[in-house]
């Protein structure tokens, strides 16, 4: 379940399907809804090796988002809980990732697999950049 870390702006969740690895039309076609009813426009995508779980999609995980009408961008990061050096990937990728947020329209759906290892990270560097900036925008 996608939910907000600013409000209108910045939201979270796991991959669409999760935990499946053969994700099916039906299960994007319900996440699509729900994340379409929060506004979001623009899915950052984290992830590397799980992409293969959408096979059953025409194109693709990035090609199905975009033929649904999401601007994606994707940064693909390995799972630091099955490969440790995903960890560094993620730091030396963090502020690619907010500069790609600041680029897309808002509002913005970061999402890896579980939604928790390298989203969590990257939300919060966004959230921590993002609010900084702000205050001192007049």
């Amino acid at each position: 379940m996608a939910r907000w870390v600013i409000e209108g702006v910045l939201a979270r969740s796991a991959r669409p399907g999760y935990p499946s690895r053969g994700v099916s039309v039906d299960e994007m076609d319900r996440w699509a809804e729900e994340v379409r009813g929060m506004g979001i426009r623009s899915i950052i995508c984290l992830l590397k090796e799980e992409l293969g779980y959408y096979a059953q999609l025409p194109g693709g995980l990035l090609e199905w988002y975009r033929k649904m009408g999401f601007t994606v961008e994707s940064i693909p990061i390995t799972d630091p809980a099955h490969d440790q050096r995903g960890w560094e990937e993620l730091e030396n990728n963090l502020e690619r990732i907010y500069q790609k947020f600041l680029q897309l329209p808002k509002p913005v759906l970061v999402h890896c697999s579980f939604g928790k290892d390298r989203t969590g990270p990257a939300v919060d560097h966004i959230s921590r950049r993002w609010r900084g900036e702000s205050r001192h925008i007049v």
